[in-house]
């Protein structure tokens, strides 16, 4: 997991998108963020993964996406611009068949939510890519 370290000034929300080829069970989600399930944090993480599945709206099921159509196109409408990088991780995924979520977390809800909202995160694994990073895409 990578966190942001620099200055975040009034945030009170974090998008993030998830790329997903298995349901993003709890038990998945504590793989993927490397936290044990006897951990001492795991109270944490369960809160925040809570609050992804909450939020979490699936934009596209990419095994469904005809591969003629350009990643900026089958995304449009989708809140601005995506960054470069985060294009090239779609079309990746859009190879692999995964399904896109998009979700936001906000800072009034918990006390979790709004830690991990304060600060930008992303994790990624051999079934999953989580992307908090805020502005990133």
């Amino acid at each position: 997991m990578k966190i942001r370290t620099g200055f975040v000034s009034n945030s009170s929300s974090t998008s993030f998108l998830i790329l997903a080829a298995d349901d993003l069970t709890r038990d998945n989600f504590y793989q993927l963020m490397g936290v044990s399930l006897k951990s001492p944090l795991a109270g944490i993480f369960r809160e925040l993964h809570e609050a992804l599945l909450d939020s979490a709206e699936p934009i596209v099921d990419l095994r469904y996406v005809d591969e003629s159509i350009p990643v900026t196109q089958w995304l449009d409408g989708f809140r601005g611009e995506i960054s470069p990088r985060m294009a090239e991780k779609l079309q990746d995924a859009k190879k692999r068949g995964l399904k896109v979520y998009y979700g936001c977390l906000d800072s009034e809800s918990s006390q979790v939510e709004t830690f991990f909202c304060c600060d930008s995160f992303e994790a990624e694994n051999e079934k999953f890519y989580l992307n908090a990073l805020e502005c990133a895409w």
